[in-house]
């Protein structure tokens, strides 16, 4: 043993002791030292007695280690060891006051007194977890109050790296408490999460929808990678890897606070509601994770800015009569982007429903209309993007709409610090009384080059877009749809080009926009198999103003149908195999022209 080392655990001893009543002894497992620890690092076993390490060595402790491990994280020490080939027995939770790298493949097991808390508290900024193991085997939880977690952070910059975590009704939490930022999450193994849900039988109790993830975030500027996040079968779980923005914190937060985030690469398996999601998290990105298993939607962005959602395969095997969260009336798919999300894109996923049941593959879900007020605010404009406000509103945040007396139409807020308002457009110098609303419609989504199949259940929509404003939906292959491909409900101005749609039997329209009066350009699609009695290759309803240009339809029972549509060019179209033509195209202002059919 080395003067360093010696004079170092001479110093701990001390603390050690007085913590446990136990004379101090110097480990004897120098073998056991992990690879990645430095020599002089301590171990937990150097706050022990020897009873106590014989205990942990044995694979099945009696002896509670608590009160050691408290100590050894006290210590000071800047690095702490697990030893592999340990097993600690911990009736109550642990916290880290101090900056610590804790490492090692020994096994933390928390047999009793975390029901209702963290089993891993960590309150100091700059904390690392790196190969550690956590497990709760008695299942410890409550399904409500305070949440059963494997580590909760209230600190900044933290790390976890692989770990396995086995058995929480939370992995991995960074609190809500403030905005806390810059974390990693990385290869770790985040196993059997358990829920409070009622499971695919309860269709009415509203369980479940405050605890179950396997990791969540709260805040900003997180990159989680490369994890396996499972839920435990038989349990319902709420989400496997959450992120979700903190209005409250922005203004102590500027310019960090569009909560940057990275989720790549991961994999999230088993009855979780949601497998992966974003909520109020501008600037994210989600790409090339692998989900399976969600009972409500694989992978969703919610009242977001400027996020994609690019690579991701999504399988979804839900049994129809999976009532998981039922009260909450959730519209079950693949991919759901939900709420006034803007300039978001979803781009080169696989979506696979053949051995599931959703209403669509890819959903987008605004409201109505942008009703949502948060609140009033005085200003004072200068004539430039730059506001000054009365005074600081930390319910102002990042993509909400500025309405007031002179305030351009479609004017959001770009970015909010303190009293200081940056928007989108300028503000005519004066001193208006600003409307902050949320963004409720979907704006500027961008569907591309995706891959659906579907096994023709009758209930589903391949790309479903209802109340958004002006997305563009191209490129996608869509296979195998029994009811509709793509569906637009309230769609203001979309852009539907270059999709391939096959259905089979389908019973309703290959593509079909419904319920909105505004132009719509539908070019270059190819459609087939939607040949149920009445149903349509393309229907068109109303519209005003628009393109119906280049597509060729097969197989349907019509071609093409535009009831009620005025003022749009229907040109250079072509269909095979259909009975019926072109159908209730002779609105007002309607060009039809060069349209081939055999």
């Amino acid at each position: 043993m080395s003067r360093l080392r010696r004079n170092l655990l001479a110093g701990l001893a001390t603390t050690a002791g007085a913590a446990l009543a136990h004379s101090f002894s110097p480990p004897a497992l120098a073998a056991s030292v992990p690879d990645g620890r430095k020599p002089e690092s301590p171990s937990v076993l150097d706050f022990m007695s020897p009873a106590m390490r014989q205990d942990a060595l044995s694979g099945a402790p009696t002896l509670d280690h608590t009160r050691a491990i408290q100590a050894a994280l006290d210590s000071g020490a800047a690095e702490l060891a697990v030893p592999g080939g340990c097993t600690f027995n911990l009736t109550g939770p642990l916290t880290v006051g101090r900056k610590t790298r804790m490492c090692g493949a020994g096994e933390l097991r928390f047999s009793a007194g975390i029901a209702t808390m963290a089993a891993i508290t960590v309150k100091a900024d700059g904390c690392e977890f790196d190969g550690i193991v956590l497990t709760n085997p008695n299942r410890l939880q409550a399904p409500a109050g305070g949440r059963n977690t494997g580590i909760l952070f209230r600190a900044d910059l933290g790390t976890v790296t692989r770990s396995t975590i086995r058995g929480f009704q939370h992995g991995i939490t960074v609190e809500s408490e403030g905005e806390y930022h810059d974390f990693i999450i990385a290869n770790n193994r985040i196993l059997d999460c358990i829920g409070a849900g009622g499971g695919p039988r309860d269709s009415a109790s509203g369980t479940g929808e405050d605890r179950g993830d396997g990791i969540t975030i709260w805040g900003r500027a997180a990159t989680i990678t490369g994890n396996l996040v499972t839920a435990m079968a038989g349990q319902d779980c709420r989400i496997g890897i959450h992120v979700e923005g903190l209005a409250h914190y922005h203004n102590g937060a500027s310019p960090g606070q569009d909560n940057l985030c990275t989720i790549v690469a991961n994999v999230v398996l088993g009855p979780f509601r949601r497998s992966i999601v974003t909520e109020n998290l501008n600037n994210a990105s989600i790409a090339g994770n692998t989900c399976e298993g969600a009972t409500w939607w694989g992978i969703a962005v919610a009242r977001s800015l400027a996020c994609s959602i690019t690579a991701n395969t999504v399988k979804l095997d839900r049994a129809s009569t999976d009532k998981s969260g039922a009260s909450w009336s959730p519209i079950h798919a693949g991919i759901a982007v939900y709420g006034g999300a803007v300039q978001c894109v979803i781009s080169g996923n696989t979506v696979d429903l053949t051995q599931g049941h959703a209403a669509a593959a890819i959903l987008l879900q605004g409201l109505q209309t942008d009703t949502v007020v948060v609140g009033k605010q005085a200003c004072i404009a200068d004539g430039t993007r730059r506001v000054r406000l009365a005074g600081p509103n930390p319910t102002i945040q990042v993509g909400q709409l500025l309405t007031g007396g002179g305030v351009p139409a479609q004017t959001y807020v770009a970015n909010i610090d303190g009293t200081t308002l940056l928007a989108s457009k300028p503000i005519p110098a004066g001193s208006p009384m600003l409307t902050v609303t949320w963004h409720d419609r979907g704006q500027g989504i961008a569907v591309t080059d995706n891959s659906i199949l579907c096994n023709a259940a009758t209930e589903t929509i391949g790309i479903w877009a209802q109340y958004q404003d002006h997305p563009t939906i191209s490129g996608n292959n869509i296979r195998y749809m029994g009811k509709v491909g793509i569906s637009c409900y309230d769609v203001a101005d979309p852009v539907i080009n270059g999709n391939t749609v096959l259905g089979l039997n389908g019973t309703k329209s290959g593509i079909d926009l419904a319920w909105s009066r505004t132009a719509a350009v539908i070019v270059s699609n190819v459609v087939a198999g939607f040949d149920a009695p009445g149903a349509y290759g393309i229907n068109v309803v109303n519209r005003t103003g628009g393109v119906v240009s280049g597509n060729f339809v097969r197989d349907c029972a019509t071609d093409i149908h535009l009831y009620g549509c005025t003022g749009m060019s229907v040109t250079g179209n072509s269909s095979v195999g259909c009975a019926n033509h072109y159908a209730a195209g002779n609105g007002p202002g309607m060009m039809l022209a060069n349209n081939a059919s055999v």
